[in-house]
């Protein structure tokens, strides 16, 4: 062996060492700032930075991700992490930087992951893992009572933030209430235009357009109309007032062509047919007529995006064993094996300008305020079927 060999052999070791030794010196020191480890002997501090694991992470790059099972704590030794929700990580909860720890519910309750962790620039974080914690965390409690702290400290910057946003949705919506007041100037106007349209003297004839005006009128006051009984729904939530969730009896085969006729206008919906077909004389559901229409233009619209123009959407009616069934079809492309499992989630979206809020809010109408049931079935490049079930009413008016 020539001595540069050795030197070499002798110089590569040595470096690494030292850069470990400083790393260790350094977790030390950053454990030692930090409550829930603060209060460990030396012993188990420097037993911890020998055992945890160093996980250098670059910008973007995720630690653990929303949804997954991971049972481990994490120490950030340099930089920054991102909480995020939802699949896209459009919901941003906190930045955490330098000192501070994350992931101790899931460590503490075992269940998976309520958000992704994804770094900001370079980072350095170390692994705490569940067998540590129960060898060096658990049996200490002073240490178990630091962590209890900073979980409650989360716990209450959450609802800290959950209430400011939910203090500027109210506000937002109150503020869309006042922006439907030039409706009732139009009101007005409508109103003149159609009585000159209409003619002066009981033996006018109606002039060319009346009917086009009246249609235009009666569902400008339909929708301003729904539009204020939603926003007072939202502000009485939001203030938690309780108000009566109202229904009645009405035909659905009427109810659908009405939110066809409204909503058929949309981009989604530009150069597509729909067709509404019924397979039973008995169409008559038990309803919130407001909310059913919001699921039925929710399911139709998703419907119109799916497909090309020139193409058709199909609104099958059906009595499904006492049950009344309603199938919103379209002959797209079909929903791919790993969007399935995100459908009715929290702000999952495939479309561009799209926010996720539709489908979770249809799967609330159906489920929780309608006792039905709301699925879909779906094949690659043949399409989609999204269906739900609600209470028929018998011709006697009781439910079927």
């Amino acid at each position: 062996m020539t001595p540069s060999q050795t030197k070499k052999s002798e110089t590569v070791p040595l470096q690494i060492s030292v850069h470990d030794r400083e790393l260790k010196i350094l977790k030390k020191e950053l454990l030692k700032k930090i409550s829930i480890f603060s209060c460990l002997s030396p012993e188990a501090l420097q037993n911890i930075v020998e055992d945890s694991k160093d996980i250098f992470l670059e910008d973007g790059e995720i630690l653990f991700r929303e949804g997954v099972t991971n049972c481990n704590l994490y120490i950030i030794l340099s930089g920054n992490i991102l909480i995020a929700k939802g699949p896209n990580y459009t919901k941003h909860v906190t930045v955490l930087s330098e000192g501070e720890c994350l992931g101790e519910i899931s460590l503490i309750d075992k269940r998976k992951r309520s958000a992704t962790a994804m770094a900001l620039g370079e980072t350095l974080v170390t692994e705490f893992n569940e067998e540590m914690f129960h060898k060096f965390i658990f049996p200490n409690t002073k240490a178990l009572m630091e962590m209890m702290k900073v979980c409650s400290q989360r716990l209450r910057d959450d609802l800290e933030r959950m209430s400011s946003e939910i203090q500027q949705v109210s506000n937002f919506t109150h503020d869309m209430r006042n922006c439907l007041v030039p409706l009732g100037t139009a009101e007005v106007m409508l109103d003149q235009a159609l009585n000159i349209l209409g003619g002066t003297e009981a033996n006018h004839v109606k002039r060319e357009g009346w009917d086009n005006v009246q249609k235009g009128h009666d569902t400008m006051l339909s929708v301003r109309s729904n539009m204020v009984t939603m926003i007072d729904q939202s502000l009485a939530t939001v203030k938690k007032v309780w108000s009566k969730y109202v229904k009645g009896d009405y035909d659905i085969v009427d109810l659908i062509n009405e939110t066809v006729e409204e909503i058929e206008c949309h981009k989604n919906l530009k150069g597509k047919s729909i067709r509404v077909k019924s397979a039973g004389s008995n169409t008559t559901v038990h309803i919130n007529y407001l909310d059913i229409k919001r699921v039925l233009q929710n399911l139709i619209i998703n419907a119109g995006y799916a497909i090309p123009k020139g193409e058709a959407i199909n609104i099958y009616i059906k009595d499904n064993h006492g049950l009344l069934e309603v199938s919103v079809e379209d002959k797209g492309c079909g929903i791919p094996e790993e969007v399935k499992a995100l459908l009715f989630r929290e702000n999952y979206t495939s479309k561009p300008d799209g926010n996720g809020f539709g489908l979770m809010s249809c799967k609330e109408i159906i489920q929780d305020l309608h006792d039905g049931k709301i699925g879909f079935e779906t094949e690659l490049g043949k399409g989609t079927t999204f269906y739900f079930t609600l209470s028929l009413v018998a011709p006697n008016g009781k439910a079927a």
